[in-house]
């Protein structure tokens, strides 16, 4: 054989080498080999005023997406549905890769995320009303179980204090305004009828003046029940809970049971200061965003994501707390709290710049 031929054999058998080699490889290698997501912007536009359970959630995205290598934008309403509409039109002209987007309201939420999926932009949509749009996972909290747990513990706290069934309360809570509000008081629907609870008193807060509307409201009940004819009061969210606790203690209503549904570092402080203040129910919000990242960097890779996904409950008693912790220890007591494994997958973990 001549010199040329053994050439061609030579390069024939390198070739048929190398192509065995691709494809043994690991799926995951191949991927890891590939150019991270870099360059990427995303927009994270939420319905609500702000506050420690909107900062981390907006943290949770920042530090997931720059882990990603995308910029990341935030945007708040201060729960006006006008302007979140007009936020969310004004991102379809800003170029944005990746949408996510909080508590979009029904009448706006499928028309303009449809016009986002249409340009390209990957979304997901956390606790937003309305029909689900194909393509986006929409997020959400175990509604149900926040709403249990908290109403649970206020149950128990006020039975050992000498109450009967059923434990009498007042509820907080703005019915129509978002659907995991109107799902956890069909949890205290539940209860009525089980025996379980009384509820005597309704307060729905104005956000116009959600202080001295909730303080006015508690003032006000607990000068008309006398001691032992209410036991507790229970809020939707813990962002009513300003005016309930000085209600109570300027009232010096020390028998009142609190509990409330989210978690952030003025509840953990409270919960450790104020002897009322019993437990809350809650989900990491910077959980949360850091969730909503993943899933929305999957879809931009073509990997596989649910249309929807829960966020399971952590029930937080102040007996679990010291006056050290922060939302950044809370780690240290309760499972998803500061990190998660939710939608870390190793073909996404493949494209992580930063760990």
């Amino acid at each position: 054989m001549n010199k040329f031929k053994k050439l061609i054999c030579i390069t024939f058998v390198l070739a048929i080498s190398l192509l065995l080699t691709a494809c043994q490889q690991d799926p995951a290698d191949t991927l890891a080999d590939t150019e991270p997501a870099t360059g990427g912007r995303i927009a994270a536009i939420r319905n609500m005023t702000n506050s420690d359970h909107t900062v981390q959630f907006f943290n949770g995205i920042i530090s997931e997406g720059e882990a990603f290598g995308f910029t990341v934008d935030t945007f708040l309403s201060d729960g006006d549905d006008l302007r979140m509409r007009t936020l969310m039109e004004q991102a379809l002209l800003q170029d944005y890769d990746i949408w996510i987007i909080s508590h979009a309201s029904e009448g706006y939420q499928y028309e303009l995320i449809s016009r986002a999926v249409e340009q390209g932009v990957f979304v997901t949509a956390f606790d937003s009303s309305g029909d689900m749009v194909p393509g986006v996972t929409y997020t959400s909290q175990d509604d149900r179980s926040l709403a249990m747990i908290s109403l649970d513990d206020m149950i128990e706290r006020a039975v050992e204090q000498g109450a009967e069934l059923p434990v009498r309360f007042i509820a907080l809570n703005i019915l129509g305004m978002l659907a995991p509000f109107d799902i956890r008081h069909s949890v205290i629907e539940e209860y009525i009828e089980q025996g379980k609870i009384e509820l005597i008193q309704m307060v729905a807060p104005s956000l116009d003046d959600l202080y001295g509307s909730v303080y006015t409201a508690i003032s006000t009940a607990l000068r008309r029940y006398d001691v032992g004819e209410i036991h507790g009061i229970w809020t939707a969210t813990s962002f009513f809970l300003d005016g309930v606790i000085d209600a109570v203690q300027n009232a010096g209503r020390s028998e009142i049971v609190i509990t409330a549904v989210d978690i952030s570092d003025t509840e953990i402080h409270r919960m450790v200061t104020v002897p009322e203040y019993f437990s809350c129910a809650a989900v990491d919000p910077y959980v949360i965003g850091v969730v909503s990242v993943r899933l929305a960097v999957s879809k931009m890779h073509g990997l596989e994501t649910p249309q929807t996904l829960t966020f399971p409950a952590v029930g937080i008693r102040a007996d679990q707390l010291t006056i050290e912790d922060t939302m950044a220890t809370l780690y240290r007591h309760f499972p998803d709290f500061g990190s998660t494994d939710i939608m870390r997958t190793p073909e996404l973990e493949a494209l992580r710049i930063t760990n």
